[in-house]
């Protein structure tokens, strides 16, 4: 959960980088049915892909903080929708700048979120390369995470969930 909403918003940001040609001339209508489309590719891949992470893997997705039993519903509730928003605001700020000729700070503002989801990867590598339960973590378990059922779902939903729905969504972005 510490880095899903910038992972979220770097979607939608990279989703404006490919319309970027369209977005110059492009109506406030299409502009609204991008929107609609980052909305619904955060809304309808990502998040139910992030769920499952939050449902099945809730130690490794908290980072070793909770457990299915003690992970607060609340949070899993206002974390699905934040998803979508974060994915939006990505797109609309990218859009913004990149609409304002401020390319270069749509970068910076990119590699800043990016770095930030790298940083907290590796201030928390032990949590993030080990899969596993929360006492099994605490007993000292090891990186494990390319060996486990959860790199495998990464694979699959990869391959049959985010790619062709990323596919679908920049063809219509660049068209």
């Amino acid at each position: 959960m510490q880095i899903d909403l910038q992972c979220s918003a770097l979607i939608g940001s990279t989703m404006a980088f490919v319309a970027r040609k369209k977005l110059g001339s492009a109506t406030q209508e299409w502009i609204a049915d991008a929107h609609i489309a980052v909305l619904t590719f955060a809304g309808l891949v990502f998040a139910p892909v992030w769920l499952y992470i939050t449902l099945r893997w809730t130690p490794w997705e908290s980072m070793y903080i909770w457990d299915l039993s003690t992970v607060p519903r609340l949070l899993v509730a206002v974390f699905l929708p934040a998803l979508s928003l974060a994915a939006l605001g990505g797109f609309a700020l990218t859009h913004h700048l990149l609409s304002s000729q401020h390319g270069v700070a749509a970068a910076l503002v990119n590699g800043f979120i990016a770095g930030s989801c790298l940083y907290i990867a590796w201030r928390g590598h032990a949590q993030a390369g080990f899969v596993g339960t929360i006492a099994e973590f605490q007993a000292g378990g090891r990186g494990n995470l390319l060996h486990s059922d959860l790199a495998i779902m990464f694979i699959v939903a990869g391959a049959l969930v985010f790619a062709p729905a990323a596919i679908i969504t920049i063809r219509w972005l660049r068209s």
